[in-house]
């Protein structure tokens, strides 16, 4: 269960439409997160995308602006296709995937008497631009965005965010390939190039905040080399068991302060971790170790606690199982056993996230990505994610609005209802109408209320290593919720002593022979 801090009240709609509204001086869209917002041109000409003009507010053009100066990507002569118009053109075009480029730029003026531009000045003006730009714009605008006020973002003064990777595809062309490289079997390569991602997500309001990517062969472990730095202070991060490793673990404890915490679970290989004191929830304190050498040695080890629980419900996958949890919270009143295993299922939000990104935004339509240079790709990526972070942004004063998690509203009926709404003209009164009817209009977007329910780990494919998808490996209700039905694990009885050597296994044997010779 995650703690919040108390419920602040309920701002008026007044208040939070004024947050996304020009202004003649920098503003926040939300308190304690910064954003540039100014005061767009008055009068609409080419320099100002007609149905974007509203949503100028959370991507400013002043600072569109500042970023192309700062990288010297700005135009310096008079173009069809200015800069600052082919940064927004790049992430339009993840909202509107049904359409080609030039339809995009069409489709982004109310009327135009001039022919759009021919295919190829769209892709020579991407490629003018570069990747750059995008890089810092994505580091100036997006940032977390849950309140106190909001549950599910907080567990006590901790951030909680999650890390997890998926795949994408994009088109079949020798650059991409050569660059990205692709999966491949006995029988053949996979159709499409693809490349690695993995992201960070703030699970209360689904926001992307931050990534690394890399060719197809790079492994996510690799990934989180460079991207586990940049992570925020202040925060507690989920991770999934194959990525909660000793490096990994590391790079988050080595934040300023020692600010940032992890819960994690591991493999069923790595539960062997050895007791060195119980506690009164039934966990116990342990240590992890990057090596054999230096468990044996007692070297730089990392104080973790260890939290063992399985449940009794027949009815549900995995019952009499017991899954194992580490945390660097050594404390049990920052987080007590039985508030790890409900606050674990949380990082399946970020499963949530890159659904709705390529799901949503994307509409599964294969490739997943239509660029078709690797530099174009990239772009495209940060594009993508920018695309995703204007409609979350909306959504979370939205969610503010109407007392809700900001995980409780429908995305996509959420992207559906922006998308009408760029449909339209803002009318005499303005962005401030304009923005005022969308956010009360998402604020009703509410979903069902969650069932309990789970689902066996099975895919319905020809090859895979879990069983085939058959009628009986459906989704099961339940009528009691799992907190109700999970139990901890206790140590064993004989972990009495002080410290208890660890049982080898058989990568352990098997080092020790080695060097025994």
């Amino acid at each position: 269960m995650i703690l919040p801090p108390p419920k602040r009240p309920r701002p008026p709609i007044d208040l939070l439409t004024r947050r996304l509204l020009t202004a003649p001086a920098p503003v926040n869209i939300l308190p304690d997160h910064p954003f540039v917002n100014v005061a767009v041109a008055h009068a609409l000409d080419k320099d100002v995308l007609d149905r974007l003009w509203p949503l100028y507010q959370i991507l400013p053009l002043a600072l569109v602006q500042q970023v192309l100066q700062e990288t010297r990507r700005h135009s310096r002569r008079q173009r069809r296709l200015p800069a600052h118009n082919v940064v927004w053109l790049v992430v339009a075009q993840s909202l509107f995937r049904k359409r080609a480029l030039p339809l995009v730029w069409r489709h982004l003026h109310f009327s135009c008497d001039a022919h759009e531009p021919d295919d190829s000045v769209f892709t020579h003006a991407r490629k003018r631009l570069g990747v750059e730009p995008f890089r810092l714009l994505f580091q100036h605008v997006v940032t977390p965005l849950g309140q106190p006020g909001m549950t599910s973002v907080y567990h006590h003064h901790w951030r909680v965010l999650a890390l997890d990777g998926s795949v994408f595809e994009m088109p079949d062309t020798p650059a991409n390939r050569r660059h990205f490289g692709a999966a491949t079997n006995q029988h053949k390569a996979a159709a499409f190039p693809q490349l690695q991602l993995l992201a960070l997500c703030e699970v209360g309001t689904h926001i992307v905040t931050d990534f690394n990517f890399g060719p197809y062969q790079t492994s996510e472990l690799a990934l989180s080399q460079t991207l586990l730095p940049r992570l925020p202070a202040g925060t507690l991060l989920l991770m999934d068991r194959g990525l909660s490793y000793f490096a990994q673990i590391q790079l988050v404890r080595a934040q300023p302060g020692s600010a940032s915490h992890v819960l994690a679970r591991v493999k069923s290989e790595q539960r062997t971790l050895p007791v060195e004191q119980v506690l009164a929830d039934g966990s116990y304190l342990s240590h992890i170790y990057a090596s054999a050498n230096d468990r044996r040695d007692g070297a730089e080890g990392i104080a973790v606690r260890v939290i063992r629980y399985t449940h009794d419900d027949p009815q549900r996958d995995g019952c009499g199982e017991e899954t194992c949890l580490i945390t660097t919270l050594l404390e049990p009143a920052d987080l007590s056993a039985q508030e790890a295993l409900l606050l674990y299922p949380w990082r399946w939000q970020e499963e949530s996230t890159l659904l709705e990104v390529k799901g949503v935004l994307l509409q599964n339509h294969q490739p997943l990505l239509r660029s078709k240079t690797p530099e174009l790709v990239e772009q495209e990526l940060y594009g993508l994610l920018l695309a995703h972070f204007l409609v979350r942004s909306v959504m979370v004063v939205a969610a503010l609005f109407a007392e809700v998690q900001p995980s409780r509203l429908s995305f996509k009926r959420s992207q559906e209802i922006l998308e009408d709404y760029l449909m339209e003209k803002p009318g005499r009164r303005g962005p401030r109408a304009w923005l005022t009817r969308l956010v009360v209009e998402i604020s009703r977007q509410e979903l069902r209320p969650q069932e309990w329910r789970s689902n066996p780990r099975v895919k319905k494919v020809t090859r895979c290593k879990w069983p085939s998808k058959k009628a009986t490996a459906q989704g099961r209700r339940h009528a009691q919720s799992f907190a109700d039905v999970s139990r901890i694990v206790p140590p064993p009885a004989s972990a009495e002593v002080k410290a208890q050597a660890p049982v080898p296994d058989k990568r352990t044997v098997a080092e020790a022979t080695v060097a025994s010779g």
